[in-house]
């Protein structure tokens, strides 16, 4: 198996709902042949040039493990699909392990990342602290006068 990425340019004229549904439905054509490790949706874009007289577009982008001779029946049916402007699919040269890591520790935050009460008060009272300092000179320049 190898990795892919495949980058799709979806019609911006569907609702939100519509979008994620098409969004949902390659998935589950890339599932049928493939394994999904990853789905970034990037939102509406403006193109580099119109496409079809449109100028923006949605993107979203999938990162997936597959047989090579599967890429071709994807391949086939995504130009089927009317609401893509445009796709690509490429190999996946980045490190496939660091993309799996980063999104093991999104799915689950460090317990270190989460702010306590005290982190909190500590930056307050720092902030207090530098803002009384800048006031001081202030006032030493009126009492000069």
């Amino acid at each position: 198996m190898k990795t892919y990425e495949l980058m799709l340019i979806i019609t911006p004229d569907h609702e939100e709902n519509e979008a994620e549904a098409l969004i949902e439905n390659v998935k589950g054509i890339i599932e049928n042949g493939g394994n999904i490790i990853h789905t970034d949706v990037w939102g509406k874009r403006r193109l580099a040039y119109p496409i079809r007289k449109r100028s923006e577009g949605y993107y979203v982008v999938y990162v997936f493990e597959c047989e090579p001779n599967f890429v071709a029946e994807l391949n086939q049916s995504l130009r089927v699909i009317e609401a893509i402007l445009r796709h690509m699919i490429v190999l996946y040269e980045d490190d496939i392990e660091k993309l799996k890591a980063a999104q093991t520790e999104a799915a689950a935050p460090e317990a270190s990342d989460i702010e306590t009460p005290e982190d909190t008060d500590e930056v307050v009272e720092d902030s207090a602290e530098s803002h009384v300092d800048t006031e001081e000179p202030a006032e030493d320049s009126e009492e000069s006068e």
